[in-house]
């Protein structure tokens, strides 16, 4: 799966939750309009972000298979 197409999932979950939504980076919380508006201009964020998205997937699958 391509890096833009994680990116397009992620904005579309993103956008299908409410205003309430937040994302903690660090010490920083980021709304949602925040979140998407980085995910769009900070080369750096996107990749971690679709890293996380990556890794807990692999780990979801991982456990899945365990029982």
């Amino acid at each position: 799966m391509s890096e833009k197409t994680i990116i397009k999932s992620i904005k579309n979950h993103v956008n299908g939750q409410n205003n309430s939504w937040n994302f903690v980076y660090g010490k920083e919380i980021l709304d949602k309009k925040v979140f998407l508006q980085r995910l769009d201009k900070d080369k750096k964020f996107r990749g971690l972000v679709v890293n996380l998205v990556v890794n807990l997937s692999v780990d979801i699958l991982a456990r899945k298979g365990e029982k």
